[in-house]
């Protein structure tokens, strides 16, 4: 039996499309009959001998602490302008001085701990983001020089928008380590073809090492019995964004502008910071209503019984495919997609499942809802064994070079 570690700073119970899409892969792995350890800096919540966490966990309690109680209102008004210095301070010092980006703290715990960390393993997967899980499997790996695996979540040198570190300072030395470890990895996965070529051509990878990897999410036949079951000519229409968004990289903008005229409800279950880029457009928000982040399992459940159709708004960066409108397919929901760029490579994914809607901002709004109606009077069809094929864990596990 091959022993896997998965070294990744996030993972379970943090909630993130890299933690969703790995928890299937570390599912379908062990079913795949491999024996798998991971190594995190999320603490877990429950003792798992296969899931080692190294990492401060007072450090992480004080920062949670800080951003939690920078987005509550306090009674005083003192007291909350602190928080709100303290977390001005914190995001200046991380943006400016941090390498390879906010997890360095843990990296150091990796370095400090490397001698005391003796998970046996005959293959080593790395995920991004975070890029430090990459320079953790490095530190890890630079001895025992094991088959190395890389993930792509998100570029790193490439990436144009909200950057993970102070690109005045730390240009040369991203592009060094990235390039070096591209070249010591023996596959690197990438949720795209348009990411794939980019790094290709960017740091001269051989084709031989690239693996596209697309993003997934499992199949629940219960969660698409619903969906079909839901009563679609109900008003008004419910339409539900699960995630959050990030100035520069995901912005609601163009979003509300398109459906400013439109009786739309829209649900956003989102964080507190994505709340306020919402509510920062100047735009008549009558018909939208704000809702805590909730577990996947929940979303999933919401999205089927709740929505009449689901929302996804691309990335400025055609290097990033937004995950969540995998997961979003998978229910079998209509799901309306806003492509910010003309390149988004959601489009072509139109092609493939007819419950998926790609808008822009030429887009009319009258067309739009005329197609969506289309879906809601074809709910029972969905393309159930292209997504079993293409979208899954184990349409992941099958391509690695792990047997």
């Amino acid at each position: 039996m091959k022993k896997i570690l998965l070294v990744t700073h996030q993972f379970l119970p943090h909630q993130s499309p890299r933690t969703t899409r790995w928890k299937l892969i570390y599912d379908q792995l062990i079913l795949d009959g491999f024996e798998v350890a991971v190594l995190t800096g999320t603490k877990q919540l429950e003792d798992n001998p296969n899931i080692h966490y190294v990492g401060n966990i007072r450090a992480s309690s004080v920062v949670k602490n800080l951003r939690d109680q920078s987005n509550t209102i306090q009674k005083s008004v003192f007291k909350h302008l602190i928080y709100k210095l303290l977390k001005k301070f914190y995001r200046f010092f991380y943006k400016t001085f941090a390498w390879p980006d906010y997890t360095m703290f843990w990296l150091f715990s990796i370095w400090r701990n490397q001698k005391k960390i003796n998970i046996e393993y005959d293959v080593i997967i790395s995920v991004s983001l975070p890029f430090s899980s990459h320079v953790a499997a490095y530190i890890i790996n630079k001895r025992r020089k094991k088959k190395w695996i890389m993930d792509i979540g998100d570029p790193f040198s490439l990436k144009q928008n909200a950057l993970e570190n102070n690109k005045y300072l730390y240009k040369s030395l991203n592009y060094y380590y990235e390039n070096k470890f591209f070249n010591l990895a023996e596959q690197i996965i990438f949720t795209h073809n348009e990411a794939a070529i980019e790094h290709s051509k960017f740091f001269n990878i051989s084709n031989e090492k690239v693996l596209i990897g697309n993003p997934i999410s499992s199949f629940d036949e219960n969660i698409y019995l619903k969906s079909k079951n839901f009563d679609y000519s109900s008003l008004p229409i419910n339409i539900g964004y699960f995630g959050i968004l990030t100035k520069g990289v995901r912005s609601p903008e163009e979003t509300l502008k398109f459906f400013s005229n439109s009786e739309i409800l829209f649900n956003w279950f989102t964080n507190q910071d994505s709340k306020n880029i919402v509510l920062q457009n100047k735009f008549d928000l009558a018909n939208h209503q704000f809702f805590e982040i909730v577990e996947r399992d929940e979303a999933l459940k919401k999205m089927s019984s709740s929505m009449h159709c689901l929302l996804s708004i691309g990335n400025l960066n055609s290097s990033q495919l937004p995950s969540k409108v995998i997961e979003y397919i998978s229910t079998g929901k209509p799901v309306i997609h806003f492509a910010e760029i003309k390149n988004d490579p959601v489009i072509k994914l139109a092609d493939k499942f007819q419950n998926l809607i790609v808008v822009n901002k030429d887009s009319k709004l009258s067309q739009t809802l005329d197609q969506l109606n289309i879906v809601f009077e074809n709910i029972n069809s969905f393309e159930k064994n292209y997504f079993l094929e293409n979208f899954t864990a184990q349409a992941i596990t099958k391509k690695l070079n792990i047997f």
